[in-house]
């Protein structure tokens, strides 16, 4: 096991409530928990416990955590999130995930059948890279990834500037491109490569297909990191129960236009008067 903290403390885990139902909340790559403050207050429901951890790597407490062979891809992460989550007793929890952390929170799903009750993802995909011979787009092309990431390990400040510009979108009370690039420069910038290339080049179709847990997706209408198409394809691979669309721009609508996704969230999660 890496590092000799408890799971929870390497991870930084907090639990916010009080109650028998969990819901579970994993942030995207260059964010951490804080860019789930402005939907926490509409997910404390009386009887529920919220817990937000963040990804290893993501922050200086986490740095520990990361090991670049454990996770070269997205199932080392999400093998974190079982060893958090069992330690702390989660079972039959909503699991709330954005962009990175929507697969991590499907690929544990995967892994442990009944730790989730239904997964939520905001602005996911199962594939970044277009893959022409089966018709699928994911938006960016095998070459204009790459192109991406050698741009990130030549000039990492630079990078972090015109990457947070491109994908953050129109700008929301809290948070703009000036603040993901703050969250980027953040990073320890060979964690931030390894974390966002097993990110870009992951293909987790064949995983979203066997999800047997049931799925909610959440997307923006114009996300310049998942297109359309992509997300047609999730809701569809992925039997999704709901495919909601917010009427943003940007690949952080949970931060950048809080109160739709807020509103999409309430329709995804379960009744609270269930048991």
């Amino acid at each position: 096991m890496p590092g000799t903290r408890t799971w929870a403390e390497g991870l930084n885990a907090t639990v916010h409530g009080n109650g028998g139902r969990w819901i579970v909340l994993g942030h995207g790559f260059g964010a951490d928990q804080t860019s789930w403050d402005a939907q926490l207050p509409g997910l404390l429901r009386p009887g529920t416990r919220v817990l937000r951890y963040d990804l290893a790597g993501a922050t200086a407490h986490t740095q520990a955590r990361f090991h670049p062979e454990r996770h070269r891809n997205l199932f080392g992460f999400a093998e974190d999130l079982v060893m958090l989550t069992q330690e702390l007793g989660v079972s039959q929890a909503v699991y709330v995930g954005h962009s990175l952390g929507g697969m991590v929170g499907m690929l544990a799903a995967n892994a442990v059948p009944g730790l989730f009750s239904r997964v939520i993802a905001i602005g996911a995909s199962a594939r970044y890279v277009d893959d022409p011979d089966q018709g699928y787009l994911g938006g960016l092309s095998r070459a204009g990834a790459e192109g991406l990431l050698a741009a990130m390990g030549a000039d990492y400040v630079a990078w972090a500037n015109g990457f947070a510009r491109s994908v953050v979108g129109a700008r929301g009370a809290d948070f703009g491109a000036s603040e993901f690039t703050d969250c980027l420069l953040a990073l320890r910038p060979d964690i931030a490569l390894g974390m966002l290339r097993a990110t870009l080049l992951s293909d987790h179709r064949e995983d979203v297909r066997r999800l047997a847990t049931p799925l909610y997706l959440i997307a923006a209408r114009s996300d310049p990191v998942v297109p359309v198409p992509a997300s047609q394809w999730l809701a569809a691979e992925g039997r999704a129960r709901r495919l909601l669309w917010i009427d943003a721009h940007g690949h952080f609508p949970h931060m950048t236009a809080p109160e739709p996704v807020a509103a999409a969230l309430r329709e995804c999660l379960p009744d609270p008067d269930d048991a």
